[in-house]
């Protein structure tokens, strides 16, 4: 065979990665992950509250969920390519649109359009490309291209804070949208194809099994639905994904709280922002290296224990340093796991419905995650319980996990 020579030179399947890594860099990033840049501007902007203009990230995660259960239809019917070209030219029509809205409530229309938008092409479309192109090192490629929302928003963030101060917020929306069309469109349309036969090529890593073809091996969503492994990985991703939030979204006002300056406590957010960008490359080696039960095992522990240590920062500081510094290994569960275990548990056959499907409830997660604990602390005047109830939390996604890859045998792959 040519998969030695082939993996002399570099695979297509890395392109993939690549290209992989600008959607995650110009849609999560800019949707999802800097819009804490717009939220004093545009609040005094439009004369709101900070809380009215938050609820834009409920609608974008609303669009999320509708997207996620949405996706698999939308891959079967159509090819990859062709849906990611469609969204990389509406995605960026619509996020352009946030420059002229003349009210909240158009945010809120909007919003949830982008949140479709970079579920569509980042979260399940990724997703989708990676699971046809690497039958090998799925975790690093899923890692390099989840990095990108990490990356992206070390330069993002400053660029931005620049462009609001000199020229607004309005005008700054126009020219992120514009960079969002400039870097999608010509992806999706040149260098995305849906699988290595496209180019004449076999998966990165080649065929599993002489006579096995693999795009079709595995199991259908109504399989997949009666398998109890399917709904022990339902509470794994929404309490993930709701955690990752709180962290992200609390992280500021939690060290804040403890006394640090908010100069300090940026600080602590931008640990956990860099953690989380090296904790994606280092699990997606782990979890080719050790596979998927040992490495979910592994990423949720240390998320649990991150938690535990965010409740004990009140009694010494430095215990919030040690989290934000480990938090990366965790919260990259949420980018990296859930891709490469549903495609460990379910195969191919049916992935993007499947991991779409699970994406709903990790878009409810976040979606539920930071409201809840913000009530928790405006009734109890303290972070430190709702930690304690995330880290119980997590105790529980460690038994679930490993009880979904014990019950791998009583789904059987057709």
């Amino acid at each position: 065979m040519e998969q030695t020579a082939e993996k002399r030179k570099l695979h297509y399947a890395w392109v993939i990665a690549a290209v992989g890594f600008i959607f995650y860099w110009f849609t999560i990033c800019i949707i999802s992950n800097c819009v804490g840049m717009f939220v004093t501007p545009v609040s005094g902007g439009l004369g709101i509250s900070r809380s009215q203009f938050s609820l834009t990230t409920t609608f974008t995660s609303v669009g999320s969920m509708v997207m996620s259960y949405l996706s698999g239809r939308l891959f079967k019917r159509y090819s990859i390519r062709r849906v990611l070209l469609v969204l990389s030219i509406t995605t960026p029509l619509a996020y352009g649109c946030y420059s002229i809205a003349p009210n909240i409530y158009c945010f809120y229309i909007i919003g949830f359009i982008c949140g479709m938008g970079m579920t569509g092409m980042a979260t399940v479309g990724v997703s989708a490309l990676i699971s046809n192109w690497f039958n090998e090192k799925r975790g690093t490629a899923i890692a390099i291209a989840a990095t990108g929302s990490g990356v992206g928003g070390v330069f993002l963030n400053p660029f931005i804070a620049k462009l609001i101060t000199e020229l607004g917020w309005r005008q700054t929306y126009f020219i992120l949208a514009v960079m969002m069309a400039l870097t999608l469109i010509p992806c999706a349309l040149l260098l995305v194809r849906d699988r290595p036969a496209d180019r004449g090529l076999e998966p990165y890593g080649g065929a599993i099994q002489a006579g096995t073809d693999v795009q079709s091996s595995g199991l259908t969503l109504a399989q997949a639905r009666k398998s109890p492994s399917f709904w022990m990985l339902v509470p794994v991703c929404a309490i993930t994904s709701g955690t990752c939030v709180c962290i992200m979204q609390h992280t500021t006002a939690y060290a804040t709280d403890l006394g640090n300056s908010y100069t300090a406590a940026a600080m602590v957010a931008s640990m956990v922002t860099a953690s989380l960008a090296a904790g994606k490359l280092i699990m997606g080696v782990v979890f080719d290296k050790i596979g998927s039960r040992r490495a979910c095992t592994f990423s949720l522990s240390v998320f649990l224990v991150g938690l535990v240590l965010y409740s004990l920062a009140e009694v010494h500081m430095t215990l919030l340093y040690v989290a934000a510094a480990i938090f990366g290994l965790g919260l990259s569960f949420a980018t990296v796991a859930y891709s490469v275990v549903v495609q460990d548990l379910f195969g191919k056959k049916d992935f993007p419905a499947i991991y779409g499907s699970l994406i709903v409830f990790a878009s409810l997660g976040s979606a539920l995650g930071s409201p809840i604990i913000a009530a928790v602390y405006d009734a109890l005047g303290s972070y430190r319980l709702a930690w304690l109830g995330l880290a119980a939390l997590m105790a529980t996604n460690l038994v679930l996990i490993n009880l979904a890859f014990a019950k791998k045998e009583q789904a059987p792959v057709s």
